[in-house]
């Protein structure tokens, strides 16, 4: 039989000593990092700290968070005022950026010769004039065949009808001739015939008087409705004769500031109509529009407060609230993330903030 060594050390004994001694060395390694770095714990502990220290993780979870937005500063209302006739500037009476009450007068101008034609066809308008006359004339021939014609007729016929009788008389005696008794007779009955056409002419004029007197009332209707509009358009009144028919005025339809005069707007300048002249605001409060990405218009509702920053006014914080969240998104479109544009009132009793500032608004949301 072969003869071993068995002094020698076997291979796989020696791999696995080496193994467990590599194992206890990273052992005690990772407890004496764990030494290191863990806090010493107190000798004494108790539920009130730990108690404590949950609180403010509560706390956190429901305070207050704020969403940054761009926006920029409009009038809550304003009105453009434009020229309604082509006409010479006269005066104007206002500023850009003076305060003006509702009808306050704006600008004085004068009337070009076709625009005083138009007014001149409205005031005396002649289709008007020719169902006024058409009216005269219709009563005054009433009148006359009512007064006159018909009375006159009517003697005719009672003097014919007597004079009949009488020749009828004379001919039962024989003092006159039938024919006399005939033509009288002829003559009473074309005095009978015309006494007809007479009623009836008389009918039709009446007929024709009222169907003249409506079609004049519904063409006064209609230039009383001209008129208003006419007065609306130049500002002012045309039953004041002080005022002369080719003067017309630009009023503030509103209260607020004169915010915008056109640069075109001067003394003996001719304008044509529809020259868009000035604009008048209300200015307080005003209106701040921001655009919100949608992930941000979830967690919006409408009177959320915040505040504003304006760019330049950038020393004072003015408080406003959202006042509109609106549920159609401006881009509709599936290729980008929809965007929405609020609006937060603010405001503006100083008169500090002026139309399309731009600014920064904070408003607080709950988390």
């Amino acid at each position: 039989m072969p003869r071993y060594d068995t002094d020698r050390p076997r291979p796989r004994r020696r791999a696995k000593a080496f193994g467990v001694l590599l194992a206890g060395l990273v052992a005690i390694g990772a407890l004496t990092l764990v030494a290191l770095t863990q806090e010493p714990k107190s000798a004494v502990s108790s539920p009130g700290p730990a108690k404590a220290a949950i609180v403010p993780q509560i706390a956190d979870a429901k305070s207050e968070a704020e969403i940054l937005f761009r926006g920029k500063s409009f009038s809550v209302l304003d009105r453009m005022v434009p020229l309604r006739f082509t006409g010479e500037i006269q005066s104007i009476e206002v500023t850009e950026g003076q305060v003006v009450k509702e009808n306050d007068p704006l600008v004085t101008y004068k009337l070009d010769r076709g625009s005083m034609m138009n007014v001149h066809n409205l005031l005396y308008p002649a289709h008007v004039l020719n169902l006024k006359k058409g009216v005269y004339d219709g009563e005054i021939n009433l009148k006359r065949i009512k007064d006159v014609n018909i009375p006159m007729k009517k003697s005719q016929i009672e003097t014919n009808e007597k004079e009949l009788t009488d020749l009828k008389e004379l001919l039962q005696k024989n003092l006159v001739q039938k024919e006399a008794v005939d033509l009288k007779q002829r003559q009473l009955d074309g005095a009978l015939k015309e006494m007809v056409a007479l009623k009836d002419s008389l009918k039709q004029t009446e007929e024709g008087v009222a169907r003249t007197k409506q079609d004049l009332k519904f063409a006064e209707d209609k230039q009383k409705r001209d008129m208003e509009l006419l007065e609306w358009q130049s500002q002012r009144s045309y039953q004041d004769s002080k005022i002369p028919l080719d003067i017309a005025y630009l009023k503030a339809p509103i209260g607020g500031q004169v915010i915008w005069l056109n640069p075109g707007l001067r003394v003996k300048a001719e304008l044509p109509a529809n020259f868009q002249a000035l604009r008048v605001a209300a200015v307080s409060p005003m209106v701040v529009r921001c655009k919100v990405h949608e992930l941000d218009i979830v967690k919006l509702k409408s009177g959320d407060r915040g505040t504003v920053t304006f760019d330049a006014i950038p020393d004072k914080k003015f408080p406003c609230k959202i006042s509109r969240i609106p549920w159609a998104s401006r881009n509709p479109a599936l290729e980008v993330p929809a965007d929405y544009e609020i609006e937060c009132v603010l405001d503006n009793s100083e008169g500090s903030i002026k139309d399309g500032l731009t600014c920064n608004v904070r408003v607080s949301i709950a988390q």
